[in-house]
């Protein structure tokens, strides 16, 4: 596999994932997926509950009905703040949900990600929501929506207690600051109050609200904010993007957790008694909008739904639901919701997961016990991994060697049959033969590296341990060189490996091609990759030039003339030849 066609398969694969993505909807205006189905949310409101600004305005029955409806203007309720362990939330009495949940380390406080919440002033998007009623269980509890009552909290800015009764129920809601980072404690009591048996059904939400703009990607980049959804269960984690509910929701059993996960962020809701994990994304856009428009929007919608619960009179029934909010650390994943519920698999290390786990231990080592530095981290792993790989590289070397050995006689066969592409491959295979040669031999260590290669990259794409860390001249090492410094020098320093790496086999244009257009591909790339990415693959290239440096002082490319001269005849001309016209011997 030489290196040409490498290059020219790569162009290929390029190419249809750029006109898949962007050249179909460019030409067609269109998507390459149909809108997604949303949920039935037909709710039943008590008297005094007002309903979002998106949804219907109720018409007073002494205004002119020939007026224009006039939108909704709900109040804001009675608010509560917690302030826990790394974050601070505040809720509302109107639906006991999330308004805002900021996260407060220096390292997220000032970012775009600062607030998890990104629906603060629509009710019925609100994480932690809870939900009474479904089909067949709606009578212990009358509506669908109300306003709750705020108690005095029992240690403050550590907990808020809203409460609800009627003649037929008694609810009370408490959300505590749980004691690991990023947690609150949802505990739901419902008791019956009438004199005769009531059923309900509960469900705890949680919501993300996410632009097309925020979501897209740029070359070689996934956006930070493209969102899945997930459902564990057992060993077994389903995930799910925006793409994939043209039938509407999916739902399954689970023991572990429901989920809306970005890149760096996530949302989970952890069951104390195994719940139905219901997760969907639904489209939201105007009319006439189309949904691939940048302000076209979608709702990420996990929910924890419970069997249908009756109660006898005076009977109670309490839900205990563990929910996590903030950033994808590894440590605190780990330990979270008790550490017994796996939450680690938020992190999506995609097909070599078991490499790039590996991978993310050893670069924590490096930055905790040794450098105190992401971005040194990142050099030392780089330079041990060079240093592991080194066997294989080595036989890459070996092959390579060999071939330089024949380069004059190579040249001199490209010079001989430069019309006759046949001619001359039929004669470099004897020549390789002849001496024992197997121009393969450097592709098959490459090819056993490329889990590595792949696994370190998915590693650095999702370690949010990089977001918004400085390193150098970097602010980010998550974000690209907004100074555009990276991508350039990380160009000429592969212009120049590839220059002193021998391209044996290659005609000039083709030389040129590998010299000056691969490296090219990955400026541009690095235009939109995470720095961390870019200080990986620069410390490569440099311990690459310094590898090939050595080697020039090991095996020079010069070859003396004299013995080493070699003739090339046509086979036709000699007596005896069992070849046909038109092939050649060495």
């Amino acid at each position: 596999m030489d290196k040409n066609t490498v290059l020219r398969w790569a162009i290929i694969a390029i190419g249809a994932i750029l006109i898949w993505q962007w050249g179909i909807p460019a030409l067609t205006g269109k998507s390459n997926h149909a809108p997604q189905p949303g949920l039935a949310e037909n709710y039943v409101n008590a008297p005094d509950f007002v309903g979002d600004v998106i949804d219907p305005p109720a018409m007073p029955s002494d205004r002119d009905p020939n007026l224009p409806p006039v939108p909704n203007q709900p109040p804001p309720g009675d608010l509560c703040t917690i302030k826990g362990n790394r974050f601070e939330v505040t809720l509302s009495s109107r639906g006991a949900g999330v308004t805002h949940y900021l996260l407060t380390d220096p390292q997220y406080a000032g970012s775009e990600a600062r607030d998890l919440s990104t629906t603060p002033d629509i009710e019925r998007w609100r994480s932690l929501r809870t939900m009474f009623r479904a089909e067949g269980a709606n009578d212990q509890v009358k509506y669908d929506r109300f306003n709750w009552k705020l108690e005095p909290a029992a240690s403050e800015n550590k907990d808020c207690k809203f409460t609800y009764a009627d003649e037929t129920v008694k609810i009370v809601k408490t959300v505590t600051a749980g004691a690991r980072p990023f947690e609150l404690e949802v505990e739901t009591t419902v008791t019956n109050l009438a004199d005769t048996k009531k059923s309900h059904r509960f469900s705890i939400q949680a919501f993300a609200f996410r632009r097309n703009k925020e979501v897209k990607g740029s070359l070689g980049r996934v956006s930070p904010f493209m969102t899945d959804l997930e459902c564990a269960n057992g060993n077994k984690v389903e995930r799910k993007n925006r793409d994939d509910f043209k039938q509407g929701p999916f739902r399954e059993p689970v023991d572990r957790y429901a989920a809306i996960s970005n890149t760096y962020f996530a949302q989970a809701l952890v069951p104390a008694a195994p719940a139905t994990c219901e997760i969907l994304a639904e489209d939201w856009y105007s009319v006439g909008q189309n949904r691939d428009d940048d302000d076209a929007a979608a709702v990420y919608h996990a929910n924890l739904n419970y069997n249908a619960k009756e109660l006898g009179p005076g009977e109670s029934t309490t839900y205990r639901v563990t929910a996590f909010g903030g950033p994808k650390e590894r440590n605190v994943l780990a330990q979270a919701a008790g550490g017994n519920k796996g939450l680690g698999d938020l992190i999506n290390l995609g097909f070599f997961s078991i490499v790039a786990k590996v991978l993310v231990d050893v670069l924590l080592f490096f930055r905790n016990k040794i450098t105190g530095n992401w971005g040194l981290a990142i050099i030392v792993m780089t330079l041990c991994l060079r240093t592991l790989l080194f066997p294989l590289t080595w036989k890459s070397i070996k092959s390579s060697l060999a071939m330089r050995r024949l380069k004059p006689e190579v040249d001199a066969l490209n010079e001989k049959f430069a019309g006759d592409p046949q001619a001359k491959n039929m004669a470099m295979m004897e020549l390789w033969k002849k001496n024992g040669v197997n121009p393969f031999g450097g592709c098959l260590p490459q090819l056993v590296q490329m889990p590595i290669w792949f696994a370190m990259y998915t590693t650095l794409q999702t370690a949010v341990e990089m977001y918004h860390t400085r390193f150098l001249w970097f602010t980010d090492l998550s974000a690209p060189d907004k100074f555009f410094v990276l991508p350039i020098v990380l160009g000429a320093f592969m212009i120049v490996q590839q220059k002193i790496v021998p391209q044996q086999g290659m005609d000039p244009m083709q030389q040129k091609m590998m010299t000056y257009l691969l490296p090219g591909v990955f400026t541009v790339m690095m235009l939109f990759l995470p720095a961390a990415l870019g200080v990986y693959m620069l410390t490569n290239s440099v311990l690459g030039i310094g590898q090939q440096l050595l080697i020039e002082q090991i095996a020079p490319r010069s070859t003396p003339k004299g013995k080493n001269d070699i003739e090339v005849r046509e086979a036709s001309n000699e007596a005896g030849s069992n070849l046909r016209k038109g092939k050649a011997r060495v």
